[in-house]
């Protein structure tokens, strides 16, 4: 397998798993969610903010992944296609150096939009708490005067 092929081939994998973070953040937005997003509410709704935290997440994860995908295009167009690629001997079928950089870059892009989204969430939710109670100080102000 030469170098360039090696390349392409991580940065097709790379490719796929960025589509699959950008279909996992339109497919799971349900016409449940959509129904509740779709519905006007007079306070804040956990339901939005989680659905669209979660889109966030994916989408951030999804196009991380698709830069990465591109830099590595660019990387494999300049790398040789004569010179062999210095892989261990298992690496050297397209398949199982395309599951070699899938499941870890999976895994990996799993995790930070997991992280993504409790991350966001705890700051919707902080910020959430915080306009709860300036609305809180508000009415009590009004309710002296």
């Amino acid at each position: 397998m030469t170098e360039q092929l090696a390349i392409t081939l991580v940065a097709a994998t790379f490719g796929f798993v960025s589509a699959v973070f950008f279909c996992i953040g339109n497919v799971s937005n349900t016409s449940e969610k959509i129904m509740i997003q779709a519905i006007p509410y007079w306070d804040f709704s956990r339901p939005v903010a989680s659905a669209l935290a979660a889109q966030r997440a994916q989408y951030v994860v999804g196009a991380l992944l698709l830069l990465s995908a591109f830099a590595l295009q660019v990387a494999a167009a300049l790398a040789s296609s004569t010179t062999p690629a210095n892989l261990p001997p298992y690496l050297h079928t397209w398949p199982a150096i395309v599951l070699a950089v899938l499941v870890p870059t999976g895994l990996v892009a799993a995790c930070l939009s997991a992280l993504l989204y409790k991350t966001t969430m705890l700051k919707v939710l902080r910020k959430e708490e915080a306009r709860r109670l300036a609305k809180e100080v508000e009415r009590k102000n009004r309710g002296r005067s």
